[in-house]
C-alpha cells in the first residue's frame, strides 16, 4: 500500500511566505494547510493570500483548508522602534500606543497597569526577554531588565502567572470576523479561550454570519483554559496546544505534562488536536533543525496529535520551504516508529463504537477504508481512532473535504452519490474510477447515511 503521512502540517503565512511560488512551494513539500494570523498584518494582505491558496488549491487537485487565527484579548507592546535592551538596563513601561524615548516601552492597555505590582516578572515575546518590577505608579512601571536582547513593537507581553480580565472576542476581532465572514474561511482558532462560554460566543457570531460551517479550534493558553478543559472540549471542534503562552503561566518544565495531558484529553474526548510553538524554531535563522527540536517532534507524534504547526518559521523565516520539508521528513521517520495506542474514548456513542468497529475489521484484514460523510461526523469519528490502515472519506462538499483533511489519517476526496439509490455500490464505483482501489483490493465501506450517525458498512474485494 502507498504510504500515508497521517500527522498533519499547518503552515503559517507572513512577509517570508508572500507570493505564490513559496505558498506553492510550501503545498508541494507538505503544507495540509495555511494559517492566516490576525495579529498581523492587514485584510487586503489576507485577501492576496486567500486567493493565492484557492488558485494552487486548484493547480495542484487537492484541499487545502485555510485557518483564521484571531488575535484574541492578547496584550502586545505599541508602537517604537526596535531596540536592544541589555541585563541590568533600566526601562519604564507606560501607557499608551506609541513613545520615542529609548528606555521606554508603550503598552496600549491601562488594565496591565493595574494588575502589575512590584516584584511581578514582564515576559516579552513570548518570553525571550524579562524584566523585573521595580515600581508601579498609576500607568508607568519602573523595571529592571533580567534576560535582554533584541525588542520589537506589537509582539506579547504577560505578566508571568497573571490573567487579565478581558472580552473574549475584542473590537479588532469584531472587525475580523466581518472579514472571515465575507471570504473563503474554513476553520477558526480562537485565542485565549477560558470557558466553554468563550466558543459559544463565537460560534453564535458565525452562525449568524452564515458561516456555521467553519469550524472553531480552542488555542490553550492560560490556567483557565487548562481548568475548563473537559468542558471547552465539549464545546468546541478542536483544541491547539499553545506551548509559547502556556510558558507565560506555568513553570517551562510543565509544559511537555501538560502538552501531554491535553493531547491525551483531546483524544479520550474524540476532538482533534494541534501542536504549536516552536516546533523547528532555530530554522527561523538556520538552514537545519536542532536535535532537540527532531526529538521534540517526534514527541509530538508519539502523543498522536492531528497536526503540528509552523509559526515564524514559515511567516518570518529565511528558510520556509526548508522548514516544512524537515518537519514532514521527521513525522515521516517517527510515524514509521511509533504505532498509535487505542485511546478509550469517552461518552462514546454508539455510532462511535461502529466507526471503532469499522477500524478494527479493516486492520484486522488489511483493507482500505472507503467513506462518505455530509457533514464531516463520519470522518471524525473514524480519525478519533487513529486507523492504521489508509482512510479514505468522501463529500460532496468542498469546505468538509477541506476541514477533513487537518483530521489524523483521513485523506479526504470529492464524490456525490445519491444516498437513495444503492449508495454502496455507486461509492465504491466511483473510488475505483479515481484510481483509489483496483482489482483485488480489499475494501470496508462505510457510510453516513444520516446526520451525525455512521451507520452502514460493507466488506466488499474490489472486482
Amino acid at each position: 500500500m502507498i504510504y500515508m503521512r497521517r500527522t498533519k502540517i499547518i503552515a503559517t503565512l507572513g512577509p517570508a511566505s508572500p507570493e505564490h511560488h513559496i505558498i506553492r512551494g510550501l503545498a508541494l513539500e507538505g503544507a495540509d494547510a495555511f494559517r492566516l494570523n490576525f495579529s498581523h498584518g492587514d485584510h487586503s494582505e489576507k485577501a492576496s493570500k486567500i486567493n493565492i491558496i484557492r488558485s494552487i488549491e486548484k493547480e495542484l487537485k487537492r484541499f487545502i483548508p485555510i485557518i483564521a487565527d484571531l488575535q484574541g484579548p492578547s496584550v502586545r507592546l505599541g508602537n517604537f522602534k526596535t531596540r536592544e535592551l541589555n541585563p541590568g538596563d533600566e526601562v519604564k513601561l507606560l501607557y499608551g500606543d506609541e513613545t520615542d524615548s529609548e528606555g521606554e516601552l508603550s503598552i496600549p492597555l491601562d488594565l496591565f497597569f493595574k494588575v502589575l505590582e512590584p516584584g511581578d516578572t514582564v515576559l516579552i515575546d513570548d518570553g525571550r526577554i524579562s524584566l523585573i518590577t521595580i515600581e508601579v505608579k498609576e500607568t508607568i512601571a519602573k523595571c529592571r531588565v533580567e534576560i535582554g536582547g533584541s525588542v520589537r513593537p506589537k509582539v506579547t507581553v504577560h505578566i508571568q502567572g497573571k490573567e487579565l480580565n478581558l472580552p473574549a472576542l475584542t473590537q479588532k476581532d469584531m472587525k475580523d470576523l466581518e472579514f472571515i465572514s465575507a471570504n473563503d474561511i474554513d476553520i477558526m482558532f480562537q485565542s485565549f479561550v477560558r470557558t466553554k462560554e468563550d466558543i459559544y460566543s463565537l460560534k453564535k457570531i458565525l452562525k449568524d454570519s452564515g458561516k456555521e460551517d467553519v469550524k472553531v479550534y480552542a488555542k490553550i493558553e492560560t490556567k483557565s483554559g487548562m481548568k475548563n478543559i473537559d468542558s471547552i472540549l465539549d464545546a468546541a471542534d478542536g483544541i491547539l496546544i499553545a506551548r509559547g503562552d502556556l510558558g507565560m503561566f506555568y513553570p517551562l518544565e510543565e509544559i511537555p505534562i501538560l502538552e501531554n495531558h491535553l493531547a491525551k484529553k483531546a483524544l479520550e474526548h474524540g476532538k482533534p488536536v494541534i501542536l504549536a510553538t516552536q516546533i523547528l524554531e532555530s530554522m527561523i535563522e538556520n538552514p537545519i533543525p536542532t536535535r532537540a527540536e527532531v526529538v521534540d517532534i517526534f514527541n509530538g507524534v508519539s502523543n498522536y496529535v492531528d497536526a503540528m504547526m509552523l509559526s515564524g518559521e514559515t511567516a518570518i523565516g529565511r528558510n520556509p520551504i526548508l522548514a516544512v520539508r524537515w518537519l514532514r521528513k521527521t513525522i515521516e521517520r517517527a510515524e514509521r516508529e511509533v504505532i498509535p495506542a487505542k485511546i478509550k474514548g469517552l461518552n462514546e456513542t454508539i455510532y462511535d463504537k461502529f466507526a471503532k468497529g469499522i477500524i478494527l475489521l479493516a486492520e484486522s484484514l488489511n483493507a482500505k477504508i472507503l467513506a462518505y460523510t455530509k457533514k464531516g461526523t463520519t470522518a471524525r469519528r473514524l480519525s478519533r481512532y487513529r486507523p492504521l490502515v489508509p482512510t479514505y472519506v468522501a463529500t460532496d462538499d468542498e469546505t468538509i473535504a477541506r476541514q477533513i483533511s487537518m483530521l489524523w489519517g483521513l485523506k479526504p476526496v470529492k464524490i456525490s452519490i445519491d444516498l437513495e439509490k444503492d449508495p454502496v455500490n455507486e461509492l465504491k464505483r466511483k473510488y475505483v474510477e479515481k484510481g483509489i482501489v483496483a482489482k483485488g483490493d480489499i475494501a470496508v465501506i462505510t457510510i453516513g447515511l444520516r446526520e451525525r450517525a455512521t451507520d452502514l458498512a460493507q466488506v466488499d474485494i474490489i472486482s
